[in-house]
């Protein structure tokens, strides 16, 4: 069992004895230090005021409940067994200046919206998460970068290490304070927004048969409620907002294409907390290779109850490779036992440049990714659970609808992103809608 109830329906979180891997484990949220290679490393010329920092982040409250990480545990299951869908969206790297009420608003106004749809079309709970009050650290290709002047600077690595302008590009760590409260004041703000509004009697969640679940969802989390998301990339602040066996700054917390190594610091850290936790899967990832990852990570041994869905594995594979690199994928991880929820980003796979090297994505190419990944997972019996999208609640032109029929110009109009262009408001509700279409039109054609 994953948690102790209380009568009332409370969830009490477990003692440290009930989440021990086992007495020959030497996991603490320190131990990512013992490896030899830490990727993505931000080098801070003063060890010592870095340290300081952490102590003092270390003691803080926690940002998340333990009780909401342990529920989010049982709504991933529940969506790697195919009886939940999950929608994971937000800005590519948040920024400072846009902990405002109305940006926030806007963002889960968008996510709130989504859901709806969603839920509405495939008659599933719809289990919301957010990249948001903590996206603040960004990987890089390079720890520098050389400005048109051909002067030497640091790469632009989130605004919880250095500044986006040229002049303010050395790691402060003091940026780590800032971080910290700007997610507090994130979170305020997202308490302080209205909820989603119940669904209508006659919307399919909630005809007989399926809305158990669901009320489940509603009882415990409350109407409308967001989980919330980052990246673990900064391994110093993730280990200091970690309490026993939990990362109290987030519920849900994944590792990238770049930091993924299965003896990397970022596993050996991911490996011991409960909460669930996410890998971005790439091209050039091999099936074996995948079912080793798994293994590190998740052991079988400690049951199925506790396992199902701890793991979602996000697949960014680029349209042109689906349907090549995901069904050995698929078919690796069933048989090695592992229940994993099959979560799709269409954004990342399908970036480009445009002439002059401003990066963009196309509206279409990512809802192709994302129908070509739903029709192989159904093709080889599995069950793509879930959707995540980098896109902002703001009518951003970071964005283009075709690639055969933008400006370049028109991307400059209002193209704020920090980091990866983001899906405007209108173009992440067509993305959605567009799949849930094909998903109707598939169904349709299916069924008896």
């Amino acid at each position: 069992m994953f948690a102790l109830e209380f009568p009332q329906g409370r969830v009490l979180p477990p003692s440290e004895k009930d989440v021990d891997l086992g007495p020959s484990d030497t996991w603490t949220p320190q131990s990512w230090r013992k490896r030899e290679t830490i990727a993505q490393e931000i080098e801070y010329k003063d060890p010592l005021a870095l340290e300081e920092v952490l102590s003092t982040v270390a003691s803080f409250p926690p940002l998340v409940s333990t009780v909401k990480i342990e529920l989010a545990r049982r709504h991933f299951a529940a969506a790697a067994r195919g009886e939940a869908f999950i929608l994971q969206g937000g800005d590519c790297a948040e920024s400072f200046q846009d902990v405002r009420p109305l940006i926030v608003q806007q963002k889960l106004q968008l996510l709130h919206e989504q859901s709806r749809l969603i839920s509405g079309a495939l008659g599933l709970p719809v289990v919301t998460v957010g990249r948001i009050a903590g996206q603040y650290a960004k990987p890089r290709s390079s720890a520098f970068e050389t400005l048109a002047d051909r002067s030497r600077v640091y790469s632009f690595r989130g605004e919880n290490v250095n500044g986006f302008d040229a002049d303010d590009r050395t790691p402060d760590p003091n940026r780590l304070l800032q971080a910290y409260f700007h997610s507090r004041a994130t979170l305020d703000l997202m308490k302080a927004c209205p909820s989603l509004p119940t669904p209508p009697s006659g919307d399919p969640v909630a005809s007989p048969g399926k809305d158990l679940f669901h009320t489940n969802i509603l009882h415990e989390l409350g109407q409308g409620a967001i989980f919330t998301s980052h990246e673990a990339l900064h391994m110093p602040y993730e280990s200091a907002v970690t309490h026993g066996r939990y990362n109290t700054s987030a519920t849900f917390v994944w590792i990238g294409e770049r930091t993924r190594q299965r003896n990397g610091p970022h596993v050996e850290y991911i490996r011991g907390i409960r909460n669930p936790i996410g890998i971005k899967v790439g091209p050039t990832m091999r099936p074996q290779e995948l079912v080793d990852l798994l293994d590190s990570i998740v052991r079988p041994q400690d049951g199925q109850d506790t396992q199902d869905g701890r793991v979602t594995l996000i697949t960014r594979l680029g349209v042109d490779q689906v349907e090549t690199v995901l069904p050995p994928l698929i078919h690796a991880v069933r048989q090695a036992g592992h229940t994993p929820v099959w979560m799709c980003d269409p954004c990342h796979g399908n970036t480009r440049s445009t002439p002059s090297g401003i990066k963009t994505r196309c509206v279409e190419t990512m809802v192709q990714e994302i129908v070509r990944t739903f029709d192989v997972h159904r093709a080889n019996g599995s069950f793509m659970g879930g959707l995540h999208l980098e896109q902002t609640g703001e009518f951003v032109t970071e964005c283009v609808d075709a690639w055969d029929t933008y400006d370049e110009r028109d991307l400059t109009t209002n193209y704020r992103s920090l980091c990866d262009p983001r899906l405007s408001y209108i173009q992440a509700l067509t993305v959605v809608r567009s799949f849930l279409d094909h998903v109707h039109r598939a169904t349709k054609v299916n069924s008896p």
